[in-house]
């Protein structure tokens, strides 16, 4: 944007500010506003035209035009020349994160000609705005407002070296995150779930210079019960909600075996010295507290109360005595905790523990036993019970092998029946939880907002599976694995942080929707025609930035989101 002063033909000299474009490969000019004859302007300030360009280049003077006189082709055919141009706000968060400079030191000691950091964004970028496959991403890379030139075979090359740096793209995502955000190392969330591939077959093991390697994609515990091959993913989450790092293992890899190699990885990733980890039942065994008190770590885990491998005799014994509970005013939600000693493989060790009681816990747990009992009770006739599979309503069932003549005990005729003790004994706990930390100086009140921020971390993995498609998997190589993990955790990353500064006014789903209603189309003398929900024009209004015109320059959209 400059001053021009152009003189007719009577010598007469006129001021105008005026702005510059490309249209295709020519540089053209425009008038932003015209603003009169120099020695009208000059009468009540002689130095009027020297002060009006210092403010011109000082980016002072910004008039827009009001009015734009446009000449429209009534032959031309239908097409669609829409673009998105709401990506760029996720591209501006995902270059704060500094990933080029990792891609970047690698390239450097390479031959490749391909832009990582290219391929990458516009992986990112995709998964976030509208997931899908990475050859179908490349394709579609002309939606996006930019200038993607990419190739399947670039993308599907970088994959490979997106897992060789996985660990030191995370490692690069937590410095910048703890330097924007504030994040410590000191306690952490830990949660497990799993992820299907479209195959029925198994991966095999593989033998390479020697050595075995063991299977990945594994038909395991499904979350979602399907007999698919899976992968597992153990996340870790800091105390904003914001993922920190990930590690994948076999689908065949069971909850509780997940949780030793993880942490021990983070710490070494991070070079954090002692870490407290958040996690649910799953992953409470006495080989991970073990483990964990002698590495110097600590953890909150829940506790299971009922059953043979519920909760030791102690704490049954301290969640039934009526004694020391300290309820609300309305009577429904109680607590009370202790400091428990007990012998661990021939060590003594303190815990804390606290029990919590919850009426609406109570009366779903009252709910749910109705159900399994009415079940129960439709197994008593013994042809029944052989042929169903579900476990539910057998926990509430006794079954002994008796002759109904003679009351002697036969092996091949069961008798079945309710068992009372058994629902009697579980009813003692309906509405009770415990949690079990090592970190006996953790206020109750500290225990249950850390242990009731795990519920986040289910969110992450929501945000995953539903928002970004994260399964099912359709690349099937360990390198394109990670890489396919890699992007979807970026994303991850990405959308918290989005959400973060909207101070959480927005969800995934509603960020991802207003994202993808952001559209621009060109029109003519370099002015572009941009569109977006309500939901858009909120998002602009909270992160303060101006964007409420319907037409803007070119130069002003390539600046949206920096």
């Amino acid at each position: 944007m400059f001053v021009k002063v152009i003189k007719n033909r009577e010598g007469t000299q006129y001021v105008s500010i005026v702005e510059g474009y490309r249209d295709k490969d020519k540089v053209k000019h425009r008038t932003i506003k015209s603003l009169g004859k120099l020695k009208d302007l000059e009468a009540g300030n002689p130095n009027y035209l020297t002060e009006l360009k210092e403010d011109v280049k000082a980016g002072k003077y910004q008039p827009e035009p009001e009015t734009l006189s446009l000449t429209l082709d009534l032959k031309k055919k239908i097409s669609n020349p829409l673009q998105n141009y709401g990506w760029l706000l996720v591209d501006e968060i995902y270059r704060s994160l500094g990933i080029d400079k990792v891609l970047s030191r690698h390239r450097k000691g390479t031959k490749s000609k391909i832009d990582l950091n290219e391929a990458l964004r516009l992986l990112t970028a995709m998964r976030i705005l509208d997931p899908q496959s990475k050859w179908r991403s490349v394709q579609s890379q002309g939606v996006l407002f930019g200038d993607f030139n990419l190739t399947p075979k670039d993308v599907y090359r970088s994959l490979d070296t997106f897992s060789l740096l996985s660990e030191e793209i995370q490692l690069q995502i937590h410095h910048s995150v703890t330097s924007s955000v504030g994040r410590t190392g000191a306690l952490v969330f830990y949660d497990v779930t799993n992820y299907y591939f479209e195959t029925d077959l198994d991966d095999e093991p593989l033998e390479m210079d020697g050595e075995s390697i063991p299977a990945f994609r594994k038909r395991g515990p499904s979350k979602e019960k399907r007999p698919n091959p899976i992968v597992q993913m153990g996340l870790f989450m800091d105390t904003n909600g914001i993922p920190i790092a990930y590690r994948l293992f076999p689908g065949n890899c069971v909850d509780v075996k997940t949780y030793l190699p993880a942490v021990e990885q983070i710490k070494k990733q991070f070079g954090i010295e002692r870490i407290v980890v958040v996690a649910d039942k799953g992953m409470n065994s006495k080989n991970n507290i073990s483990e964990t008190l002698q590495k110097n770590d600590g953890y909150l885990f829940s506790q299971k109360v009922r059953g043979t491998r519920g909760a030791p005799k102690d704490i049954q014994e301290f969640a039934l005595d009526p004694e020391g509970w300290i309820a609300n005013e309305q009577e429904t939600f109680a607590k009370k905790s202790m400091i428990r000693k007990r012998i661990l493989n021939k060590k003594e060790i303190t815990e804390k523990i606290l029990v919590t009681w919850n009426q609406k816990y109570d009366f779903r747990e009252k709910v749910r036993r109705r159900k399994s009992v009415e079940y129960a009770e439709k197994l008593t006739a013994g042809e029944r019970f052989r042929l169903t599979m579900k476990k539910g309503g057998k926990r509430y069932l006794e079954v002994e092998s008796l002759d109904e003549e003679t009351g002697e005990i036969k092996r091949l005729t069961p008798h079945i029946s309710i068992d009372e003790d058994q629902i009697a004994f579980d009813e003692q706990f309906d509405g009770i939880s415990v949690l079990i930390t090592s970190e006996t100086e953790m206020s109750d009140e500290e225990m249950l907002t850390s242990y009731r921020s795990l519920s986040r971390i289910e969110d992450c993995f929501k945000v995953m599976k539903t928002t970004f498609d994260a399964r099912p998997i359709y690349v099937w190589t360990r390198p394109h694995i990670d890489a396919h993990f890699l992007v979807c955790f970026i994303s991850l990353t990405i959308m918290r942080l989005l959400e973060q500064r909207l101070n959480g006014q927005f969800s995934p789903e509603r960020i991802q929707a207003a994202l993808q209603s952001a559209q621009c189309r060109p029109m003519e003398q370099g002015y572009w025609e941009v569109f977006g929900n309500d939901d858009f024009l909120g998002i602009n209004e909270i992160l303060e930035k101006k964007w409420n015109r319907q037409y803007v320059p070119l130069e002003a959209l390539k600046k949206y989101g920096k």
